[in-house]
């Protein structure tokens, strides 16, 4: 911006500056006589005049340098650079240094210079300006206007250094020129100094006030530029205002205005309209501002524009129809109404869209039907016209690039990648730091499954703009995508951040359980992130998408949640249902009928019920005949499955005439039939039919041949007719097998193929289940119509070699994988290469073809390897490589690290431990692998490797069988008492043993003389158990003794089909070895079993006899405990006895301490009412005789001793009274509740009469000395009354 304003002032110099703005052009006539002469050209006057016309009078006239110089100047003034650069040009060719001095050529050359510049900035533009700069330099090196349009060519050019050079020569040599001043501002802005351009372009205007209108608008651009770069936003906008002011056709000012006004997202609204004007006005008076043509186009890529008329929709429906032609091509962008954006579709007159004014959209209008909305579109065409033309109009790099991601944007949101992926990569290269064009690039690169290169530049992305929430997200989920522990930390980190910036974007969430689904080990917190990310579309009222849906069914389909799964699955059909249903969605599917019938009730989902007419309830209940008339008949057919009522469901066995025949009976329930007739009694009522309502009100009372009940039949929805639900169809089928429901399974595989036969997985997984149900011809059907549908489909080929290997067809199997490794398919190569290892590896029986087919087996599975380091299924079979060569430590170092680096998910490589193991004599560690192993297979998470899982279970069976075998085998090599554990061992393999022969599904020879080799076994380590010190019974020994019995028969049966020629893999040696050491073992076992038999009957009688003994013992001890604890009650009868008599001492010491204190009471009482009498009398004496005793010494002395004898002695008697009362009371309480010691237990109710009368003494003595003060103190109240 600061450049080309820079570009369009004047390029003359302050001194050589001929004429001002005003003044016309002044053409001296030099043909004439008169040299007074000349034309005068008014600056309005310009724009009508050619420059070819004038160009051919200045050449007339022979004008010289100094006036073409002028003319050109005077072109330029009115924005006419192009007229300006022909005059120019012309000027510099006629020009002669004979005409004049150098100094005109040389502002002629200058100028002409400057022109160029002024036309354009392409690079043939800077070529000739350069070379009119340089002639200028030739003449005259330190012309000043010769510096300046050096430094504006230099500046076009980028090379900031030399352009400041000479416009800093220029402001040194010639002071503030006002080019110069703009020049050195534009320079040092692009440089990022905007306070020093502030500076420079305030200086220029303050020096320059009065230059042109156009001149003083850029400077206050370039002023405001800067200004808003300094965060000065509301100087930058009263600077552009100024610039419109004084310039209202400034195109910068504008711009900047419109750009300022929109940053302001408060009010986008407001001024939105207004900012577009401006935009537009813009565009009208420049039409080459690459920057206005990209706003603009911006601008339209968003806008919706209206088109003529109105269309009218139906819900439920995907066609629309416009009032009026409206030219509408398929693929584009439109928007019905305020809501639904849609895209036009290809007709389909099925649809309705049968006439020119109807058109079918991708969406289905879901909303009420309305036939007055507004139809809008996007115009993509004028965003690229604009783009294309912002894109020539400028050779700056970074708005090139703009416009080419404007462009890019377009192709992209048409869905032309291609296209669009070249533009973002060229707008990339233009300005490296656009990243809304890299992010529109890696976008591209994702559709084009070139995940390493998304992935690269996203990261450029992401460290450009750390806040962008789209580009982390995608990171993330392409990093998680990538594997690995350090690319998966790394991605969901990404995730997380973008989650964090945007918490309540559901799209966020759902990536990031995406991301999580990518990991087995993940898949709870991925279906946690699925059920926010539901939560989310429900809390913002939107419709979540069903594939969301889908991929919660998936995970809990993998996290063995089958009842859930198809909950998320039905779903997932009910939503893709609502968004796709239309007027036919509720009639009955118009699939054709045949063996594809959908009807188990697992597949609810798929049918339903529909109402045929209502019937008359049978006149018997119990009944199987229903009689639903020849019109229902017409609707009904063998098989059907009916409803009657709202409960009672059953099957079409027969129909005859107008009665149908129900496998069920049928109970009508009574609240259905009183229901159903009072629904045709309103029915009747509505109807107006007398005669009707009339019968069924007589019918509803007490006849039952009347009652009328609904009757349904159920016949498929047309929710399979939707192709996009068919993948969830085969999803819900899925489940049914792993949940073991294989006809409601089988029926849905079945009707997916009625409606797509080339569904090829459909035909696949028919043929699974017929091989695991043991149906080899029935799936070897299956795959030769998989492949007559699909020739040389990989996965079913993958799936026939398969089958001819659970067969043992290593033939067949082999001619399958070489034909999948020449096809080159990379998807099964490698599974190819391992299937081909596999069967090198299972024929290794003959001798001469050992060593060749080990190698090719090895050599297949290092192959393997070395494309693909991470396949445990290889580093698997080089474990197996190791352990047949005998390298046992190799090849279970091998088979553990296959369980590290699989997560234990590959069985086999239990299986293989377990064999290392029981080589290597670890017998219980082999039993542990063998048992988790069985786990597998039981619950099918283990590969079938023969002709069913039966089958399998068997192998592993007999696999155990041996090693206890062999446990048992390793044990009674000791030969004493720590063999004792093998006969236990020995009875394990047995039960193994026959545990196998039960689930084997063939007779197996081998498998039956296994296990009367181990009874054999068995039977001779219980004959040794009395030489090896180890106790036996009679039951173990019969035990013995049947088994050999029971094996001997079967042994001699199979040396008999040896005899007669039939297979039998056991040698004739063997066989004859066998019944020779049975016969001996059974007459041994029967002497040992007379032998254990009188051993334990001798045993019996010692036992009874000690058990006699013991029982004598018994009662004797019991005899004494009962005595004992008579013997006990009768010492606790005499101790509570004593308690009683004690506690009666002590209530009678209670109430004599109550006795005394009340006669205690009584006595104080008695002496204070003596002594109030006493007192009273004296008082009595005194005041009839005050005198009398005056002189009377002798007597009141007797008083005072008496007095103080009397205080002494209630002293000694309260002292005696607090020495004597504890006493006595410890005395009392110890007699009382004394400690039960040997004397208090030989005390005798005899010894309690002396302690009574103590007691009675006591209490007699303690009454006498409390008694002793009151007589005193009454003996001194008598010796005073005396007195």
């Amino acid at each position: 911006m600061p450049a080309e304003n820079a570009t369009m002032v004047n390029g003359d110099s302050n001194e050589e500056s001929p004429q001002d703005e005003g003044e016309s052009l002044i053409i001296p006539i030099q043909s004439s006589s008169n040299n007074d002469l000349f034309m005068e050209i008014f600056p309005e006057e310009l724009k009508e005049i050619p420059s070819s016309t004038l160009l051919q009078v200045l050449q007339d006239e022979k004008a010289s340098q100094e006036t073409w110089a002028n003319a050109g100047l005077a072109y330029m003034k009115q924005n006419l650079a192009g007229e300006s650069s022909a005059i120019l040009q012309a000027a510099c060719s006629n020009a002669s240094s004979k005409n004049g001095s150098s100094n005109p050529n040389v502002r002629l050359l200058a100028s002409a210079g400057i022109a160029h510049l002024a036309v354009g900035n392409s690079e043939e533009d800077r070529r000739r300006a350069e070379e009119r700069f340089t002639a200028a330099s030739k003449e005259d090196t330190f012309f000043p206007m010769n510096w300046m349009g050096q430094g504006f060519l230099n500046f076009r050019a980028n090379r900031l250094d030399q352009a400041r050079f000479f416009f800093d020569t220029t402001l040194k040599q010639c002071g503030p020129v006002l080019p110069a001043l703009l020049g050195m501002a534009a320079v040092v802005f692009c440089e990022g100094n905007y306070q020093q351009a502030q500076d420079l372009y305030g200086q220029a205007m303050k020096l320059y006030p009065s230059s042109n209108s156009t001149t003083c608008a850029s400077m206050r651009v370039g002023f405001g530029l800067a200004c808003y770069r300094l965060g000065q936003v509301d100087r930058a906008k009263a600077a552009f205002r100024r610039a419109l002011e004084l310039d209202p056709e400034c195109v910068s000012a504008m711009v900047a205005t419109a750009i300022l006004s929109m940053s302001n997202i408060e009010q986008m609204g407001h001024k939105r309209e207004r900012a577009m004007k401006l935009m537009s006005m813009a565009h009208l008076l420049d039409h080459s501002n690459a920057m206005v043509q990209n706003h603009l186009a911006n601008h339209y890529f968003w806008k919706w524009t209206p088109l003529p008329g109105h269309v009218s929709v139906t819900k439920g429906s995907s066609v629309f129809k416009t009032s009026q032609p409206i030219p509408l091509d398929v693929g584009e962008r439109i928007r019905i109404g305020m809501t639904l954006e849609t895209i036009v579709q290809e007709e389909e007159t099925e649809n309705g869209a049968d006439s020119e004014n109807s058109f079918l959209m991708k969406d289905v209008w879901t909303k009420d039907s309305n036939d007055s909305l507004k139809l809008w579109k996007k115009d993509y065409d004028r965003v690229s016209a604009l783009a294309k033309g912002a894109y020539s109009s400028t050779t700056v790099e970074a708005m090139q690039a703009e416009s080419l991601f404007l462009l890019a944007r377009v192709h992209h949101v048409r869905e032309e990648l291609e296209n669009a992926n070249k533009l973002y990569e060229k707008a990339c290269k233009l300005a490296p730091d656009l990243t809304p064009a890299r992010f529109g690039l890696a976008q591209t690169l994702l559709a084009q499954e070139d995940y390493k290169g998304s992935m690269q530049h996203l990261k450029l992305v992401v460290k450009k703009s750390a806040t962008a929430a789209d580009a982390l997200a995608l990171l993330g989920l392409l990093e998680v995508k990538a594997g690995g522990q350090a690319h998966t930390k790394e991605g969901l980190l990404h995730l997380r951040k973008a989650i964090d910036l945007d918490p309540l974007n559901p799209d966020l969430i759902v990536m990031e359980a995406l991301a999580l689904q990518q990991e087995k080990t993940s898949y709870p917190k991925s279906l946690e992130r699925y059920q926010k990310a539901v939560e989310l579309f429900e809390a913002t009222n939107k419709v979540v998408p069903y594939e969301l849906f889908c991929n919660i069914g998936v995970l809990c389909h993998e996290t063995k949640m089958y009842d859930r799964a198809l909950q998320y699955f039905s779903q997932a059909l009910r939503v893709l249902h609502n968004q796709t249903k239309d007027k036919e969605n509720d009639k009955p599917s118009k699939s054709k009928d045949g063996a594809s019938r959908i009807c188990q009730a697992a597949n609810h989902m798929f049918w339903e019920f529909h109402l045929v007419k209502q019937v008359q309830v049978p006149p018997q209940e119990g009944s199987k005949t229903l009689q639903v008339g020849a019109e229902g008949l017409k609707s009904l057919k063998k098989g059907d499955f009916v409803r009657v009522g709202d409960s009672f469901i059953s099957e079409i066995l027969d129909m005859k005439e107008d009665t149908i025949e129900l496998k069920d009976f049928f109970i009508p329930p009574p609240l259905e039939i009183a229901k159903a007739n009072e629904n045709q009694v309103i029915g009747d009522k509505e109807k107006g039919d007398e005669d009707t309502k009339e019968n069924v009100q007589e019918g509803s009372g007490e006849s039952k041949d009347s009652k009328l009940i609904n009757f349904y039949v159920k016949r498929e929805n047309n929710r399979l007719d939707n192709q996009q639900a068919i993948t969830i169809a085969f999803n819900i089928a899925r489940v049914h097998e792993n949940n073991g429901n294989m006809l409601a399974a089988v029926e849905l595989h079945k009707a997916i193929i009625k409606r797509v036969p080339a569904y090829v997985n459909c035909y696949l997984r028919l043929a699974c289940i017929a091989r695991d149900s043991g149906c080899l011809k029935e799936c070897s059907a299956w795959l030769k119509l998989a492949c007559t549908i699909a020739p040389g489909n990989p996965e079913v080929l993958t799936l026939v070699g398969n089958l001819h290997l659970s067969l043992c067809d290593w033939g067949p199997a082999q001619n399958v994988f070489d034909q999948l490794l020449l096809k080159r398919v990379s998807k099964v190569e490698a599974y190819s290469k391992l299937s081909m290892g596999n069967i090198f590896f299972a024929n290794l029986d003959n001798p001469k073809t050992y060593d060749k087919n080990l190698r090719k087996a090895v050599d297949l599975y290092k192959s393997i390897l070395a494309k693909d380091k991470a396949n445990a299924y290889a580093a698997n079979g080089i474990g197996t490589y190791f352990a047949e060569k005998g390298e046992l430590f190799k090849a279970k170092e091998v088979f553990n690290r296959v369980r590290e680096v699989s997560g234990d998910t590959i069985a086999d490589a239990l299986l293989n431990l377990g064999h290392i193991y029981l080589a290597q004599k670890k017998h219980a560690e082999a039993l542990q692998m063998y048992q988790s192993y069985m786990k597998r297979t039981q619950d099918g998470t283990a590969p079938i490797t023969t002709k069913s899982r039966a089958d399998d279970e068997a192998e592993v069976l007999l696999y155990i069988a041996f090693a206890y075998f062999d446990w048992a085998r390793q044990m009674e090599l000791f030969n004493n008492a720590q063999a004792a554990p093998a006969d236990e061992r020995y009875q394990k393999a047995i039960q193994h043993l026959e545990l196998a022969l039960q689930k084997s599904k063939r007779r197996e020879v081998v498998l039956q003389y296994n296990l009367c080799m181990t009874k054999l076994q068995a039977a001779n380590c219980v004959l040794q158990k009395l030489t090896r010190n180890i106790r036996r019974t009679a039951k173990e020994v019969e035990d013995a003794l049947n088994g050999l019995e029971e094996s001997l028969p079967k042994v001699q049966e199979m040396l008999e089909w040896k005899s007669e020629g039939k297979k039998v893999l056991i040698p004739t040696s063997m066989l004859q070895d066998f019944i020779t050491h049975c016969n001996a073992n059974i007459d041994s076992a029967k002497s040992h079993l007379e032998e254990e038999k009188k051993r334990e009957e001798q045993a019996k009688e010692y036992r009874d006899l000690q058990n006699s003994a013991a029982e004598a013992k018994k009662q004797e001890l019991e005899l004494r405990e009962v005595m004992k604890k008579e013997e006990a009650i009768k010492q606790q009868e005499e101790r509570d006895r004593r308690a009683a008599a004690k506690m009666r001492a002590v209530e009678d010491l209670r109430v004599g301490w109550v006795q005394e204190a009340e006669q205690t009471r009584k006595t104080k009482e008695k002496k204070e009412r003596g002594n109030k009498e006493r007192h009273a009398e004296d008082e009595l004496v005194e005041e009839e005789d005050p005198t009398r005793n005056l002189f009377e010494d002798e007597s009141s002395d007797e008083e005072e001793e008496a007095a103080a004898k009397t205080q002494e002695n209630e002293k000694d008697t309260t002292q005696g009274k607090e020495n004597n009362s504890p006493a006595n009371a410890d005395t009392t309480e110890k007699d009382l509740f004394g400690d039960s010691s040997e004397e208090s237990d030989s005390d005798s109710d005899e010894d309690l009469l002396p302690t009574e009368k103590k007691r009675t003494a006591n209490d007699d003595g303690e009454e006498e000395e409390k008694n002793k003060q009151p007589a005193k103190r009454q003996r001194v109240i008598d010796s005073d009354d005396d007195e």
